[in-house]
Formats: C-alpha cells, sequence, structure tokens
C-alpha cells in the first residue's frame, strides 16, 4: 500500500519477467563501477586524535618516573629498566624527552622533578663526573653514583646526540647557554672532532646525524666532521638498490637516525624524500610478506643475543639483514610510532594500534607483571607475536618526539587568527574593541608577537600597533571617518623550537561607504590531454576583494559552444581581499576531439549566483586516445597565468543539471573492436527495451487481492 499525499494505493507485485529486467540494470551499474575502479595503493587515513598522542607521550614519560627510569638519588636516568647504567646517547635522549614533555604539558617546569629540576640534576653530572685520562668522558656510567663503569671511552655517535641535545637546550633555556658552553669545553669534544680514527666508527646516515651535534657548537672546521657532514650527499650519489620497487643506497640504512634527524634538526625536501623511501620499502615488505615491519636497533628480550642491528639495506647491498646475530625480526615500537606521526597511514595506524595492544596486554598479564613495573612501552614485538619485554629509554625518547612532532604538523597545518569585532555600523569618532584571538587546536606552550597595521582604503589614515603578550589581545580603536579600513594582522608565535607565522588580513567599514566586489581568475592548472569519459581536475586559482562580510565564492564551467553548464565547484566562504584556489572535477565527453571550456568566477548575494562574465577564463583541451592506451600519450599539466576584472550579471545554476556536451569531433583511426562497439550498445539497448515490453504486458494481469506493498514517495 502507498501513501500519495492523498490516499493509500495497492501496489502490485512485480512479475518475473520485471525482477530480471532489475536484474539486469543491477548487474549492468555493478559492472560499470567495476569497470571505473582503480588501484590507488595505501591513502592517508583520518588524522589520528591529538588526545591519543598526549595519551602516549604521557605513557612513554613514565618510564622517567623516580625510581624506575630515573635514579631517585642522582637524578641519572637509566638506559634500561633492568640496567642501571647510561651513555652520553642515552643522556641526550633524556635532556630531549624532558623539554619536549614540558612543552607539551605533560611535565611541570617548576617543583621537585619539573623540568628546570631535572636539567639542574643533569647539567650538575656533566659539570662534575669522572673524566678519562684522555680528557673525553668515560662510555658507560653508573645511574646509582655517576661514576663510571669500566675504562671504555665515549665515541663521536654518543657524543654527537648530546651535543644536538645541549644546542637544543640552549635554545629551550637561553639562561644555561654559558654553562652549557663550558660543559662543552670541559668534555674536550673537540678532541673527538679531529680524530679521524674516531669517526670510523659510524657511517651513513648515522655519521651524518652525529656530525650535526658537532656543528652546533662550532666543531665543524676539523676535516673529519667536513667530511661527515658530506656523507648525505655521498649517499644520494652513490649506488643504490632495490628494494620491493623502492630504490635505496647501499650504506646502513635503518629508521631510527633518520627519525632523529627529522624530529630534532631541519631537514631538507631531498632528506625527507629518502625518509619517506624508507618507509615505503617497510610497508612494501608488510603488503608483499604479511609481516607488520618497523626495523631499527635496539633490545631483544633474548639471553643471545641481547642487542641487534636490523639493516633495510647494508653497504654490500644486502637487503633485511640482522646483526651481529640473526633473530627472528622485530617490529620496534619507536620505529612503529614514528612513522605514524610522519605519514598516519592506514598501515602505521594498525601498526601502532598492534604495538599499544601488545603493551596493554604486558601490563596485565603474567609473567611481565613480576618483573616490568606497568608504565612506558615495550621495545617491540617479534613476528611470531613474541613480547620483547623491556623497558628502553630509546624507545620511550622517540614516541615522545613522535608525539611533539604530531602536535606540531598540526599547528603548522591549523593554527589561525581571528578578529571579533563589529564590521559594519561602526560610527567614526567612537571607540571601537578589535578583539584578536590566535586559535591553536594543541596544548603546546607559545607566546605571541602582534605587529598591525590599519589604513584607510580611501583616504590617508594609517596606524600601526605591536604587542609582545599574550597570544589574545584586545585592542581600542578610535577611526577618524568614514572609510573601509584594512587591518593587516601579522602574528608570530614562538613555540620555542618552532615559530608559526600568520599573516591576515580583515576589513572594517566605517560610516556609510560603498564597497566594490571584485573577482579575477589570476591562475588554472590543468591536463593539456585527457581520455574519453576520463575524470579529471581543473585548478582555479582566484583572488578576490568582496568586502567585510563573508560571501561564497565559486567557479561555473560551461560549454563554450553551447553555453550550458555542466559543472560548479564547491563553493567557498571568504572575506575581505585574498587568493584562493578551487578545484571542479569534470568528467570527459565520450568521444574524441576538442573541449572548449569557459570558467566563470560568481560569488552569492543571498538571492543567487552573481556571474563574472569580465572575469572569465577559457580553456581548450584535447580529448584522444582511450583508457587501455594511456601510456602511450604525453601529458603535462598547463599553468595558466591570468589577469582581467569585474561586472555582474544574476543567472540560477542548478546543481543537479544534466551536463550537456559540445565537441569538436576529430577523425583517427579506429580498431575492429572499437567499430563493432556502436553496434554492440544497440543491440543490448533493444534487446532491453523487449525485457521492459513483456515485463510491462505481464504487469497487466491484475490479481484477486494486493500481494506487495511499498511506499511510493519516501521510498520504503
Amino acid at each position: 500500500m502507498v501513501y500519495n499525499a492523498e490516499r493509500w494505493v495497492w501496489m502490485h507485485k512485480p512479475s518475473s519477467v520485471a525482477s530480471i529486467l532489475v536484474l539486469l540494470m543491477l548487474l549492468s551499474t555493478t559492472l560499470t563501477h567495476m569497470s571505473l575502479a582503480t588501484d590507488i595503493g595505501y591513502h592517508q587515513s583520518e588524522e589520528a586524535d591529538l588526545s591519543k598522542w598526549i595519551k602516549w607521550a604521557r605513557d612513554a614519560w613514565s618510564y622517567y618516573d623516580p625510581g624506575t627510569g630515573v635514579d631517585p638519588n642522582t637524578g641519572i636516568l637509566r638506559a634500561s629498566y633492568r640496567w642501571a647504567f647510561l651513555t652520553d646517547w642515552d643522556l641526550g635522549g633524556y635532556i630531549i624527552a624532558i623539554i619536549k614533555a614540558e612543552l607539551m604539558g605533560i611535565l611541570p617546569r617548576d617543583g621537585e622533578w619539573g623540568a628546570d629540576d631535572r636539567i639542574e640534576k643533569v647539567l650538575r653530572f656533566l659539570e662534575t663526573r669522572p673524566i678519562s685520562p684522555y680528557g673525553i668522558p668515560y662510555h658507560i656510567y653508573t645511574s646509582t653514583d655517576g661514576q663510571p663503569s669500566g675504562k671504555a671511552v665515549t665515541n663521536v655517535s654518543d657524543s654527537g646526540r648530546l651535543l644536538i641535545a645541549l644546542a637544543m637546550l640552549k635554545k629551550y633555556r637561553p639562561d644555561l647557554a654559558e654553562r652549557i658552553d663550558a660543559i662543552v669545553r670541559r668534555n674536550n669534544y673537540e678532541l673527538l672532532a679531529n680524530r679521524t680514527d674516531a669517526w670510523r666508527t659510524t657511517a651513513g646516515f648515522y655519521k651524518y646525524y652525529v656530525a650535526q651535534g658537532f656543528k652546533l657548537f662550532g666543531l665543524d672546521k676539523s676535516w673529519p666532521v667536513q667530511t661527515a657532514l658530506k656523507e648525505f650527499d655521498n649517499i644520494v650519489n652513490g649506488p643504490h638498490v632495490d628494494v620491493y620497487g623502492v630504490s635505496l643506497p647501499k650504506t646502513e640504512v635503518t629508521s631510527e637516525p633518520l627519525l632523529h634527524m627529522v624530529f630534532e634538526l631541519d631537514v631538507d625536501d631531498k632528506y625527507l624524500d629518502y625518509v619517506k623511501r624508507v618507509y615505503e620499502a617497510q610497508e612494501r615488505r608488510y603488503r608483499n610478506t604479511g609481516k607488520y615491519t618497523a626495523w631499527s636497533e635496539g633490545n631483544t628480550g633474548l639471553q643471545d643475543v641481547t642487542y641487534v642491528y636490523q639493516w633495510i639495506v647494508t653497504p654490500g647491498g644486502e637487503t633485511w639483514k640482522i646483526t651481529p646475530k640473526y633473530v627472528t625480526p622485530i617490529i620496534f615500537t619507536k620505529a612503529a610510532f614514528g612513522f605514524h606521526a610522519l605519514y598516519n597511514t592506514d598501515y602505521t595506524k594498525r601498526l601502532v594500534d598492534y604495538l599499544v595492544s601488545k603493551n596493554e596486554e604486558r601490563k596485565n598479564a603474567l609473567p611481565y607483571l613480576l618483573f616490568l613495573p606497568r608504565k612506558g612501552f615495550i621495545e617491540g614485538v617479534d613476528e611470531n607475536g613474541r613480547i620483547v619485554a623491556d623497558l628502553v629509554d630509546k624507545t620511550q625518547v622517540i614516541i615522545i618526539e613522535a608525539a611533539y612532532y604530531a602536535l606540531k604538523k598540526k599547528v603548522l597545518e591549523s593554527a589561525d587568527i581571528v578578529l571579533d569585532a563589529p564590521l559594519t555600523n561602526i560610527t567614526p569618532e567612537e571607540t571601537t574593541q578589535l578583539k584578536f584571538t590566535y586559535l591553536d587546536p594543541t596544548p603546546l606552550k607559545h607566546t605571541c608577537k602582534y605587529y598591525i597595521e590599519i589604513g584607510g582604503l580611501t583616504t590617508s589614515y594609517t596606524a600601526q600597533y605591536s604587542f609582545d603578550t599574550a597570544c589574545n589581545i584586545t585592542l581600542n580603536w578610535v577611526p577618524q571617518e568614514n572609510d573601509v579600513y584594512r587591518i593587516n594582522v601579522k602574528v608570530m608565535a614562538n613555540y620555542v623550537l618552532f615559530n608559526k607565522t600568520i599573516t591576515k588580513s580583515f576589513d572594517v567599514k566605517v560610516g556609510n561607504v560603498s564597497t566594490v566586489k571584485e573577482v579575477r581568475v589570476v591562475g588554472i592548472g590543468c591536463p593539456n590531454q585527457v581520455y574519453p569519459n576520463e575524470e579529471f581536475n581543473i585548478d582555479v586559482s582566484v583572488w578576490y576583494n568582496l568586502g567585510t562580510e563573508s560571501i561564497p565564492l565559486t567557479i561555473i564551467v560551461k560549454d563554450k559552444s553551447t553555453g550550458h553548464i555542466i559543472a560548479q565547484a564547491d563553493p567557498v566562504n571568504v572575506t575581505g581581499e585574498g587568493t584562493i584556489t578551487l578545484t571542479i572535477m569534470i568528467k570527459a565527453p565520450d568521444r574524441e576531439g576538442t573541449l572548449s571550456l569557459v570558467l566563470i568566477p560568481a560569488h552569492h548575494d543571498g538571492s543567487g549566483w552573481l556571474e563574472l562574465d569580465n572575469a572569465a577564463a577559457e580553456i581548450e583541451l584535447l580529448i584522444t586516445g582511450s583508457q587501455q592506451t594511456q601510456g602511450t600519450v604525453t601529458r603535462t599539466i598547463i599553468e595558466k597565468e591570468i589577469t582581467h576584472v569585474t561586472v555582474t550579471r544574476s543567472i540560477t545554476v542548478d546543481r543537479g543539471m544534466t551536463a550537456t556536451y559540445t565537441v569538436t569531433e576529430t577523425i583517427t583511426e579506429r580498431s575492429v573492436m572499437a567499430n563493432l562497439m556502436p553496434i554492440a550498445v544497440i543491440v543490448c539497448s533493444l534487446s532491453l527495451l523487449i525485457v521492459a515490453i513483456l515485463a510491462f504486458i505481464a504487469g497487466r494481469r491484475r490479481p484477486s487481492q494486493p500481494e506487495y506493498y511499498q511506499y511510493e514517495e519516501y521510498g520504503w
């Protein structure tokens, strides 16, 4: 029975022939979708909840509770919960963990065991610890008393790591700069910088990373350090090997030094490309073998061997090599979290979720409860599912660094400045409050510096202000006369270890003034060739000046020959003056030829779209080839720069209308199959028509009573 807004209507059961017709149509639709499906590989998943990163950082930091990973008497860390010793590498990691934990708000700055107290304990240790007869630190010190363990001296790797941390500490606490410089002189790192034999103990990405520490303290004048600073260029220009389709250099390749480099130092795009390659190789190994892959170095949780290096590539070109002795490959927690912060893909999410679940499992199960506290993160899990039940400082440090990086990335992507003020109905010579708010979606600590300039668009009025206080400020401003005033705001947010600068403009209308709305297409990016029925994007850069109110802006695409609207960009609300890029998806016609399109900016006046004809731009695209021959057609992106201006007329855009194209057809040779295709379509269409007629005839048979109910308008 159907309700058609007037009465209930009995509906009859469809015939079996009609059912067949429906099935044929569904099958046709399914096959069409299957033919359009494409393999896009892995894709970016939704960004991880920031609260998760804070929680993970808190869990990792809990390792450094006094009595767990830090000796309560000396204030010096333990490199492992079950190993009460440390190296300079470990000490550098602890300093970095303190700084970033405090900046994330998970460690207080003041009080006993606050950030300042912990830093003071570390500096006193560095200022007083015994030094070897060679004038450089020992390799290993005891956490419980700060005394050396054995007579071996430190190396350039551990020293470089500590120097990187001390340079970061100088930025975090400038008041400690003199003490830190004195510590560097006391530990005589200049001697290590000049020893050629000392630099033979490291190579590849590790060598390049630790050399940065010596450079940060001006110890890069020596030939060994200068050579180490060229190591990355040697890696890039040296021989490479194919690893699951990824080109990686023949050197010591593993995750850890790459992650430290990105999290702690400024790196360029070339370096980031190699980091991405190393990640790609590991994800591809997982996709080919079904085994989670996050290779690094670390503890094994075994008696033999206790520590391994998992090399994705070796200098000899071997791949997936474990030294000094083979063990079942370990999925290292630190590598998984590090890559998740960098790329946040579906794979890294599954990887982290797996390791987090294993860490929770060991917190609540025997025998782990007998010898490990319920703090921090485990070293990892091997490919057989064995939990590597050890708490190691290096793992906690990278998780804390990864969390900080994820928050930093969010700041750089999303932080904004907004103005809370009446943008209209302001009277000249009356005080108006301009409230500026800096919006940060993260808990990262920061301070702000404002530079504000206000100028009249039609008068000579200008005023400048600066504020070096809080990130939310209120300016009491008195406009002098009727005008539209442009407020240019520059805010520099200082996050200690990085800065975020935002520049924005706001227009404020004072008194009775008229405003002119302008829009210009200033650039177009589109392919020069497309295939029949192909979906492609056109990117249109638009400059606008639309006054003080928020106004929807769009791009309308028309067929030049017919004037029919075939597509429209999703409208975006804009205010004042600026530039924005709008993307329109177009589906090419099913015939070869030339497609001529007109791209017209339009803004909404509250009742309809105003089309800016004089600001329109035209493009032509060649429709050629077929989807099966894409690899044989050269495609480029056309980048056009356009300048012209405005005047409007009102139009109505029907977003649901059927697109109609006019194509200038180009005659080309076709294959036999291409010539037969129209005939096949005609035959298929006739067959469906016959089936539909039979279904109609069968449906004329009226049953004695209703057999089927359907809700006509709303589709039950």
